[in-house]
């Protein structure tokens, strides 16, 4: 019995560790020891979701792409605008670059990205080429 208070008193610990702290997380575990990074600051990589989708639409991205959107290769504002955002954040911050004007600069260079360079860079296939 007392060894599942233990259990708990450990997990909350843990818990507290990592609530209270935005680095590398050690989490000893017997003989295992596990590594958790934490990304704290969850509003920048929104700033640079809001950024990258508002920007994009300004720029006359569709918001969704065309339907079936499966066999889709319309460039939207959600995708891949908005992912790619969330991505180049998630570069320039293990770059050690952070903050949210960095974020606000991600998202806007990301839009700009997907509305004139990504088409170049990812060309559309030639059986879709066809079709169109």
């Amino acid at each position: 019995m007392s060894r599942n208070f233990t259990e708990i008193g450990e997990t909350l610990s843990v818990i507290t560790h990592i609530i209270s702290s935005s680095k590398n997380i050690y989490i000893d575990q017997g003989d295992h020891l596990f590594i958790m990074i934490i990304h704290a600051n969850v509003i920048s990589y929104l700033i640079a979701l809001a950024a990258a989708l508002i920007l994009g639409v300004i720029l006359r991205l569709p918001l969704l792409p065309e339907k079936p959107m499966r066999k889709s290769w319309t460039i939207s504002a959600v995708f891949p605008t908005a992912v790619l955002a969330i991505g180049f954040y998630a570069i320039v911050y293990e770059l050690g670059y952070q903050g949210y004007i960095v974020a606000l600069i991600t998202g806007i260079i990301t839009a700009l990205f997907s509305k004139f360079i990504l088409e170049k860079v990812v060309p559309v296939p030639e059986s879709e080429e066809s079709h169109e």
